[in-house]
């Protein structure tokens, strides 16, 4: 069966969102994705989305590339692969679960592209959230009177990590709709911030924290504050990093994490 290729969000939702949902920790990317694409309404330029069925009309496979970012493709049988790489023959750069990483080479490397493993990254799912004693101050959803102080935040987090294609909707602007961002303040005035995705098929993905004098235990306090609002609405609380970050592995391991899956990032050779 033939890839069908979309941008209507919707009708992706619809056709591929329980296959999405049934793997919902490897497949929390394009879930939390497309969560985002469906909320908030704005330019969808490079948007593609796609769902491949098998004989029987089961869903067997899923792409998401949201604006400014590479494809993320869902685990999915070899000939899904084949049909892809012929459909999208030349990308920047994909994203896939681990253990396709090998098959997806072989695909493109077939329709002509050569692709090699660039960064390995974790999934990792909270298990029993750590309790320990946070630092002076206290925690509060962020509300729209905020909005100027995260957007110069964001800003500056921005400016530390050049490349990064988060959106500023994404990472502050939505997450301000449905109170899913956590402030930690000092005295009353905000030090850090961490925030969450919407939560879809019971799972949230951790977003970004961020305190602007670099102040780790702030960081730190917004980060498990966000962790803790995030396990009242999701089964499956998540962070992803790079696999090779030993110390953000150990970090999160104190919290309560543990790996729960592993995606790679594929680029041109």
């Amino acid at each position: 069966m033939p890839w069908r290729l979309t941008t209507d969000v919707a009708e992706f939702q619809t056709s591929a969102g329980a296959f999405l949902a049934g793997n919902p920790v490897e497949n929390a990317p394009l879930l939390t994705e497309t969560a985002y694409l469906a909320a908030v309404p704005g330019s969808r330029e490079g948007l593609l989305l796609g769902a491949w069925t098998d004989d029987a009309g089961a869903v067997r496979g899923a792409l998401v590339r949201a604006p400014r970012h590479n494809p993320l493709l869902t685990d999915m049988p070899r000939e899904a692969l084949v049909q892809l790489a012929a459909e999208l023959p030349g990308p920047p750069g994909l994203g896939v679960p681990e253990h396709l990483a090998t098959d997806a080479i072989a695909a493109w490397q077939q329709a002509g592209t050569m692709l090699t493993p660039r960064q390995t990254f974790t999934v990792h799912r909270l298990g029993e959230l750590a309790t320990r004693r946070p630092p002076t101050g206290r925690a509060r959803a962020a509300v729209a009177s905020d909005r100027a102080l995260l957007h110069r935040w964001f800003d500056e987090l921005m400016a530390a990590l050049p490349g990064d294609p988060s959106d500023r909707a994404y990472v502050i602007d939505d997450p301000l709709e449905f109170g899913g961002l956590v402030l930690w303040e000092v005295d009353d005035a905000p030090v850090a911030m961490c925030g969450r995705s919407r939560t879809v098929a019971g799972t949230v993905r951790l977003g970004p924290c961020y305190a602007p004098d670099g102040n780790a235990a702030n960081a730190e306090a917004a980060f498990m504050a966000a962790c803790a609002a995030a396990t009242r609405s999701a089964r499956h609380v998540l962070v992803l990093a790079p696999t090779a970050a030993d110390e953000e592995a150990r970090r999160l391991a104190r919290a309560g994490f543990v790996p729960a899956a592993t995606r790679v990032a594929l680029a041109p050779r």
